[in-house]
């Protein structure tokens, strides 16, 4: 049986990778949430919503089988808040959410910069404070979730093997391609038991810096 995928934030550059490896599957019909209409790259499969917006997230959910959100990277509390209550109202279980690495406290920024720019995961007004309350907020909702937290991302036009670590394991500063998390989205997209109920950090195999 085809599953009915809804990507949010379609327009966002993980997404669109997913977007590619998935339109031909045989397995999914795609919708694509996106709320600039100036970004659509595919007019029949395309909504234009704002995901800030409840009633537009509860339309667009209808007949929805799987969410998979690649939306942020700002203001991801209310946004959390309104894919949680749009799912429940339609009765939706399996949501992927796209995060991003550091928000446990998982990993050692020895950059002044990036500390400086991303702050404290424990502090709610941070960028990473904010994506934490976000990631807690589904992982303590009655869906069924796996959050994906990406290493530093690039642009390279490859397709990386990855190392994987769980909700509660170390990780390290690294690289991974934007077209490398989402073609792994993709798979799991296919493979919808996969990482349930966990937190994964994706980083390229071999890429590691102390």
């Amino acid at each position: 049986m085809k599953k009915n995928v809804l990507i949010l934030g379609a327009s966002a550059p993980i997404a669109k990778y997913s977007y590619e490896f998935l339109k031909n599957d045989p397995n999914v019909n795609l919708t694509l949430f996106l709320r600039n209409p100036d970004k659509v790259f595919d007019k029949e499969r395309s909504i234009i919503g704002d995901a800030m917006n409840l009633e537009d997230l509860v339309h667009a959910m209808k007949g929805i089988d799987i969410v998979y959100s690649c939306l942020g990277p700002y203001n991801m509390v209310p946004l959390a808040k309104n894919v949680i209550e749009a799912m429940n109202q339609n009765k939706i279980k399996r949501v992927y959410w796209m995060a991003t690495l550091g928000i446990y406290g998982e990993v050692d920024f020895n950059d002044e910069e990036a500390i400086s720019e991303l702050g404290d995961y424990r502090d709610p007004d941070t960028y990473l404070g904010d994506q934490r309350i976000a990631a807690d907020l589904l992982e303590n909702s009655n869906l069924d979730f796996t959050i994906i937290r990406p290493n530093w991302l690039t642009d390279k036009e490859i397709i990386e093997d990855i190392r994987i670590e769980n909700r509660n394991g170390m990780s390290f500063i690294g690289e991974i391609s934007r077209k490398t998390v989402g073609k792994y989205l993709a798979t799991l997209i296919n493979e919808p038991t996969t990482h349930m109920y966990d937190s994964i950090a994706l980083t390229a195999k071999g890429e590691k810096t102390e």
